[in-house]
């Protein structure tokens, strides 16, 4: 199971797929977001809230939001379902997003290789998530071990940048999240 592959060794794990095209990696992405998708709307039906603090993915904070205010009112108990589907489409974008934002700032690092790498970074960081990415104070386990597979561990392995550098650029990159996720509240867009 790539799961385990991946939380047992990731450096190795990582090796592996250095070879791969982008199908398993997405493969992979699809079915960890198809579980938090299918699990995130029963956990916020019966009353916790998809925050900061309960879900590792930010498209299930996301796709809760817009349920909350515009879906539930008219849908009823039937907008949970329409819950899973945002989350699967705002999961989708973020990836993408991901994918091309960790090949531009390893290619500047002095990374080498293609955005293939960038994108099973994207793809495959988010293995964590599936952990427990939907429990209260448990997810933000979860999700900081995603972004440490997706923003340090996979990218330095696959476009083969100094550890130094690596560090660095996940250093500043947490102090940003930290920041903003504790000024501002959250790290996803507001739906009023």
């Amino acid at each position: 199971m790539k799961l385990l592959d991946l939380l047992r060794d990731p450096v190795e794990f990582f090796e592996k797929v250095r070879i791969e095209n982008w199908k398993p990696a997405f493969i992979f992405f699809l079915e960890v977001t198809l579980f938090l998708s299918v699990v995130t709307p029963v956990v916020n039906h019966f009353g916790v809230e998809s925050t900061d603090f309960s879900s590792a993915y930010q498209a299930q904070i996301m796709a809760y939001r817009f349920t909350k205010n515009y879906l539930i009112a008219q849908y009823g108990v039937f907008a949970y379902l329409l819950e899973a589907i945002l989350i699967v489409a705002f999961a989708s974008g973020i990836v993408i997003f991901a994918a091309g934002f960790v090949h531009v700032l390893y290619r500047l690092l002095g990374g080498k290789g293609s955005i293939l790498n960038g994108w099973k970074a994207a793809c495959y960081g988010v293995g964590p998530c599936a952990l427990g990415g939907f429990l209260p104070y448990f997810s933000l386990f979860a999700a900081f071990y995603s972004v440490l597979m997706q923003l340090y561990m996979g990218p330095k392995v696959l476009y083969g940048v100094e550890e130094w550098k690596a560090l660095l650029l996940l250093a500043v990159i947490m102090a940003l999240i930290f920041v903003e996720m504790f000024i501002f509240g959250t790290t996803t867009i507001e739906f009023r």
